[in-house]
């Protein structure tokens, strides 16, 4: 009996053991488990942050380009495709947003970041959103807004605007005719906060009883034979709802069948000031204005502004979008180039995107306040960014930024955010004149000579890269040079690399000549260093030395070729400059100032034609390249009786 108690227990000390050994096991594995859920979650947050701004500068890129072509075409029928890739587009944009958003929410890493905002600048661009649509539908809107709501709020602008921007929204696209209605109004509550109550109506298709469930779900549809030509994934409406209860909210939806729609929801804000709003009519139809054929509202030939990104076509579209304002714009395509150019230049303002590589945009931003005798010290600095996410103002504000503007840049943001931080001695108003083709500059200004059949039989696209460059031809040349200058160190760097066998080393080299070319419209040169870059990031050495011989034989053609282009534009423009120098003469610092101020007196009493015969004699005279710009705005407003302008754009340089 003692025997069998003693393997009884034995038996019990054994199984006791392997429970515990199978418990630690248990235990290892669902350590492991947890972290690869961890892993998993953290890889799919940076994989979907990466794809919407791999996305979104792509998307920027088109939207920023085909704002361009609104601008420039003088051709309804260009202009009506134009306006609906930018409808198509913006589209994209949102859906793009509504996945990294929905993938947020369902991690329940969604935030609210709270803080100051202005009820008439919130309305004014929620209107400005759908206008476009509403014209095309021909529906009318009807606002319902409160006018003593008082004006300035404290709560979460972005994501109020992102669930009225989506109910707004989905009313034009299910509404075919009749009238959208936007309706807000409040009720006092304690402690200094407001009730607001939101609601958006349609005379639209309506919703069956039995769909109404299926509105808040994601990636649910509707009777398909129902459905917007241009409905997305079903996301909007599910996003919106989690968000309003992220507020305190409730979303509510009454519907009629064949008849409209109503959407609603209550939220509590917090009162910052209580100065009434006021009647929002005439800011709605300045609204409707805003998106009219464009003017710029403002030239600032005296302004200096750097715009620095790693993406080329960024730069140019920025360039392009800025071009009627006359400013004097240098780019930079990183942050080193960015401290390089301060060193040398002082500016009125810089914009600058975040994400470029080695040293992003915030580094360069702490790196420019830190430079000692960096006359663009204290200037102020703006956040161009793909990331339009919640808390990024807040974001870029802690980290020294004056403002911050998303990409795509909406123009009109864009024009005003220059107004309120380029010094007002710079900026000259337009007061909606088109001062683009008042001052229109002419080909004295160094317009480059494109020989476009040479330029074809080198292998260059002219068109694709003049539409890289908004159509400048100056900037083209500028481009092309440099483009000519790169070709030989870009290629010893990549036999150096390939010598040493070091394929992530030619890979970052071949990548920035795929840029460089595809800029200038070398689009074979571009595609075959594509290639050996798809070779390269798979660590395909043998395949890479086999090629890129091919890729060097098209490099030194190009060269040699834009080497003899260049040498006889270069030899014209010093047989020009020659001519001109014949008749030139010499002024002092000194009385270059006096004869200024004697212009300006002129001016002052409207005395147009002493002043034109001032500016004629001042021409004579050998000066710097910004001088000889000022002279040929001034005489181009005096011939047009703008002495006010002339006289601004002189005082600018006294």
């Amino acid at each position: 009996m003692g025997q069998e108690t003693k393997k009884t227990t034995a038996k019990k000390g054994t199984e006791l053991s392997q429970a515990k050994e199978a418990l630690q096991q248990k235990s290892v594995e669902l350590e492991a488990a947890r972290s690869a859920v961890e892993k998993a979650e953290y890889a799919r947050d940076i994989f979907l942050a990466n794809m919407s701004h791999e996305l979104r500068t792509p998307i920027n890129t088109i939207l920023g380009l085909n704002e361009l072509i609104l601008r420039e075409s003088q051709e309804e029928a260009v202009k009506e495709y134009a306006r609906d890739i930018r409808q198509a587009g913006n589209i994209l944009l949102a859906l793009v947003s509504d996945i990294l958003d929905f993938s947020k929410l369902e991690a329940d890493k969604m935030e609210l970041t709270e803080g100051i905002y202005d009820v008439s600048s919130l309305l004014n661009d929620l209107i400005n959103s759908i206008s476009v649509q509403l014209r095309r539908k021909k529906l009318d809107l009807v606002l319902e807004i409160a006018q003593d709501i008082p004006y300035k709020l404290f709560g979460d602008e972005i994501h109020i605007r992102q669930i009225i921007g989506n109910l707004l929204s989905n009313a034009v696209r299910y509404t075919e005719k009749g009238r959208i209605t936007l309706h807000l109004s409040w009720k006092e509550l304690p402690k200094d906060s407001i009730e607001i109550y939101v609601i958006v109506k349609d005379t639209g298709i309506g919703i069956k009883d039995e769909d109404i469930p299926k509105l808040f779900k994601a990636f649910q549809r509707m009777d398909s034979t129902v459905r917007s030509k241009d409905d997305r994934t079903g996301l909007g409406l599910a996003i919106t709802q989690r968000l309003i209860e992220m507020m305190g909210g409730r979303l509510e939806v009454q519907s009629v069948y064949g008849k409209g729609s109503a959407f609603s929801f209550k939220i509590v804000q917090k009162v910052v000031d209580r100065e009434p709003l006021g009647d929002f009519e005439k800011q709605y139809k300045d609204s409707l204005r805003s998106i009219e054929d464009y003017h710029e509202k403002f030239i600032a030939p005296m302004g200096r502004i750097l715009i620095v990104d790693d993406n080329s076509m960024n730069l140019a579209v920025a360039q392009g979008l800025l071009k009627g304002t006359r400013m004097q714009i240098d780019v930079a395509a990183s942050g080193e180039e960015c401290l390089e150019l301060i060193k040398r230049k002082t500016y009125h303002l810089i914009c600058m995107d975040h994400m470029m590589p080695v040293m992003d945009g915030v580094q360069t931003l702490h790196a420019i306040r830190a430079l000692e005798g960096n006359p663009s010290r204290d200037i102020p600095v703006i956040a161009l960014t793909a990331n339009a996410v919640a808390g990024a103002r807040e974001l870029y504000l802690k980290e020294g930024f004056q403002d911050y503007l998303t990409k795509p840049i909406d123009a009109d943001k864009f024009e005003n955010m220059l107004i309120e931080y380029l010094p007002s001695n710079v900026v000259y108003l337009t007061n909606n004149r088109n001062i683009s083709d008042e001052y229109e500059e002419t080909q004295e200004e160094g317009e480059f000579d494109i020989r476009e059949s040479q330029l074809y039989l080198m292998g260059f696209n002219l068109r694709n890269g003049l539409r890289y460059m908004g159509g400048d031809k100056a900037l083209y040349g500028k481009v092309l040079r440099d483009f000519h200058s790169i070709l030989q160190e870009k290629e010893t760097a990549l036999k150096d690399f390939l010598q040493k066998g070091d394929m992530p080393g030619y890979t970052i080299i071949v990548h920035s000549l795929k840029g460089n070319a595809r800029n200038v419209g070398a689009d074979d040169l571009a595609d075959e260093a594509f290639e050996l870059e798809k070779m390269a990031k798979a660590g395909q050495l043998e395949d890479v030395t086999v090629r890129s011989p091919i890729l060097f034989g098209m490099m030194n053609t190009m060269r040699n070729s834009l080497r003899v282009y260049l040498e006889t534009e270069d030899a014209g423009e010093k047989a020009e400059q020659t001519t001109e120098e014949e008749s030139i003469g010499k002024i002092t610092e000194e009385e270059w100032t006096r004869a200024l101020q004697e212009l300006a007196a002129r001016l002052d009493d409207f005395d147009g034609e002493s002043a034109a015969v001032k500016i004629r004699e001042l021409k004579c005279y050998d000066r710097p390249e910004s001088d000889k710009k000022m002279l040929r705005l001034c005489e181009k407003a005096v011939k047009d009786y703008a002495y006010d302008i002339a006289l601004e754009v002189v005082n600018a340089v006294l």
